[in-house]
């Protein structure tokens, strides 16, 4: 881990602060970037708008249900969705909404502080983020029948994994990633109420930005949970992104960060409900995801494109401590994903 010279993410010199971090930045100032053509020119007020992305997905995990929603900005369009998994039941619920242009849609710069929203006919999305204590207010209303309200909350224990690395020739992404945080709130779901008990549930975060490649593919799996042992337990990794130098790949014990090495996932993209194997060149991780549903979208537009699948499942198998203790996963509920952008 590295520490932050200056505490926000572009310098004076208009330059990011690259490396793996070990604190949030309070501001991720992009508008400070000197941004420059590849052919060193200074981008023009359309490409400093239109090549920028940004967006914020949540997780609430626990051995009956998983709830994922995302606000995601690509400037030619912004999405929000939704989904409740039922793993006893097997039954998904899930919403997605798109607005052209980015209307409608707003997103806070700074991770813990400000207000990002999205909202379409009836649906309305809204990230509140708070510190001291940093924690994120999660706010869903669709109709009258669904309603998320949801506080998650880093402990005083836990650390972020922070990660800016280049991308391309010219660019630049930040993430910001979470898990094991504590949950409180509910879930209203038609007939179904849910109360988000810190004992039952656990929360993860992924906050990300960045001049990103204009052709983007990446797999991720996320998984936070606490053991039968009572060991909270976090996983992150991700192959496709994020890679220039540095990766974001961790293991998180009792709320502190493990970087790991890189992953490998090997799946079957024509039959993605069929089980991955997820491993990383340190050995530390071995595990099969056994997906249980599908959450899909596809866009294929002129300028823009995306295919992009989400699955909650159950992972089996191994992840070693920096001290070589293994930890046995047996049907743990957690994600993996398969995206391509174009932005």
């Amino acid at each position: 881990m590295m520490k932050a010279t200056y505490d926000k993410l572009i310098t004076p010199n208009g330059q990011p602060q690259y490396g793996r971090f070990n604190q949030a930045f309070t501001e991720i100032n992009y508008k400070d970037f000197d941004y420059r053509t590849t052919m060193d020119k200074p981008a023009n007020g359309l490409q400093r708008h239109f090549h920028f992305n940004q967006f914020h997905f949540i997780g609430l995990h626990s051995q009956s249900y998983t709830l994922a929603c995302a606000i995601a900005n690509v400037r030619y369009v912004a999405n929000a969705f939704v989904y409740l998994y039922n793993h006893e039941t097997g039954q998904m619920h899930r919403h997605s909404f798109i607005q052209p242009l980015g209307l409608r849609c707003q997103q806070s710069n700074k991770p813990f502080s400000g207000l990002s929203r999205f909202s379409k006919g009836s649906a309305r999305f809204e990230i509140l983020g708070r510190n001291q204590p940093n924690r994120y207010h999660l706010d869903i209303s669709i109709g009258k029948d669904i309603r998320v309200d949801a506080t998650l909350t880093q402990m005083p224990q836990q650390q972020p994994v922070t990660l800016c690395t280049r991308t391309g020739y010219n660019g630049w992404a930040y993430t910001q990633k979470h898990t094991n945080l504590a949950t409180e709130g509910f879930i209203q779901w038609h007939k179904d109420s849910i109360a988000l008990e810190a004992t039952v549930f656990s929360g993860s975060s992924d906050w990300s930005c960045g001049y990103m490649r204009r052709e983007t593919a990446w797999n991720w799996a996320c998984l936070s949970t606490t053991l039968p042992d009572q060991t909270p337990l976090g996983l992150n990794l991700a192959c496709g992104v994020n890679e220039t130098s540095f990766t974001e790949n961790t293991l998180w014990l009792n709320g502190v960060p493990q970087a790991l090495g890189n992953a490998q996932f090997t799946f079957n993209r024509r039959k993605r409900m069929e089980p991955w194997q997820i491993t990383t060149s340190d050995q530390r991780v071995e595990l099969t995801f056994v997906p249980e549903a599908c959450h899909h979208e596809q866009i294929n537009a002129y300028l823009i494109a995306s295919n992009f699948s989400q699955l909650p499942g159950k992972y089996y198998g191994t992840v070693r401590g920096e001290d070589g203790t293994a930890f046995r996963l047996e049907g743990i509920n957690g994600l993996v994903e398969d995206h391509y952008a174009k932005w």
